[in-house]
């Protein structure tokens, strides 16, 4: 027998294809019979994003080629998949605590030979919030980024560098094109539980990274134009200085994956990270070309001036 696992968040719109066609394979031909040779395992995680209609349709297949194949649907909520919940038997996995969390880091990094101190492991266990994967992933950044490990030291996400390049083809290309493409990155980002909330903070700060005053303003006046969103402003003092690409001075990564669990509001949060790259790249065009102009003066204030290129992005 053999297993295929499927990620819906990887789909992006294929979903009922790529599903249809596992349940197709999976058809035993006439008269075969059932044993662990031949049995055959579908593991679809995300599961709660199916339709209900492509719920319906699953279980119709289900009842209908009832045999030795399995499917196990892997969610956040059982409740998103009444349509095949009653043909199911529904386990409930607690996730792991945070002893446990702190007791598999440092199996880790016995194995590695890290010296990882009870301090910065339960700072890492408390960021992932509850996310065993992202807690090993923030362990690996945090290592890579200083070690021996200090006191006080930084917790990082892994997902810093992400952003970074993010912020960094921005600069490099304020196109639609460009837009296109990092509107999958922030996609991504957030299908991996990555707060949006985070990933604003993250991005406004590298844009302003080594600019002077009259730039970083600008920069801060586009975020807290955004106004509220899904109940949290962006405000001025929110956004706290790079001492460098790899540890920060102040930016809190309390929020990491808390505030991505509300599918709702994560939508927003993209709508809002969206607009403002939308924004800042319309800024920045007209930035560099009053710069390249040699006309002279401050840089253009987005406030009255990007406006005049929004639409090429639209």
């Amino acid at each position: 027998g053999h297993h295929v696992e499927v990620n819906l968040a990887d789909l992006h719109g294929y979903e009922n294809h790529v599903i249809t066609t596992l349940l197709n394979e999976s058809i035993l031909p006439p008269h075969s019979i059932c044993d662990h040779t031949n049995c055959k395992v579908i593991v679809v995680h995300d599961a709660d994003r199916l339709s209900s209609d492509f719920q319906h349709y699953i279980g119709w297949f289900l009842g209908r080629y009832a045999g030795c194949n399995k499917i196990i649907f892997c969610c956040s909520d059982s409740s998103n998949l009444e349509a095949v919940k009653h043909l199911c038997k529904v386990v409930t996995l607690q996730p792991p605590s945070f002893e446990e969390m702190i007791k598999v880091l440092e199996f880790i990094a016995m194995k590695e030979g890290i010296d990882l101190p009870r301090g910065i492991s339960s700072r890492i266990a408390v960021s992932a919030s509850n996310n065993l994967r992202q807690a090993i992933r923030s362990f690996e950044a945090t290592w890579r980024a200083n070690y021996p490990f200090i006191e006080g030291q930084p917790i990082l996400t892994g997902w810093e560098e992400e952003i970074y390049n993010v912020a960094k083809k921005i600069m490099e290309e304020p196109s639609p094109k460009q837009l296109y493409l990092i509107r999958g990155k922030i996609r991504k980002m957030i299908d991996h539980n990555v707060s949006p909330y985070f990933i604003f903070r993250h991005l406004v700060t590298e844009l302003k990274r080594d600019r002077d005053k009259d730039f970083q303003n600008s920069v801060d006046e586009l975020a807290s134009n955004l106004n509220y969103c899904a109940g949290r402003k962006f405000q001025k003092d929110q956004y706290k200085e790079y001492r460098s690409r790899d540890t920060t001075l102040d930016i809190s990564i309390e929020h990491f994956t808390v505030e991505a669990h509300d599918q709702g509001e994560a939508i927003q949060y993209f709508i809002k990270i969206e607009e403002f790259t939308v924004r800042f790249m319309s800024f920045y065009r007209c930035f560099i070309a009053n710069k390249s102009s040699k006309l002279g003066g401050d840089p253009l204030s987005p406030s009255r001036n990007h406006l005049q290129v929004l639409s090429h992005f639209m």
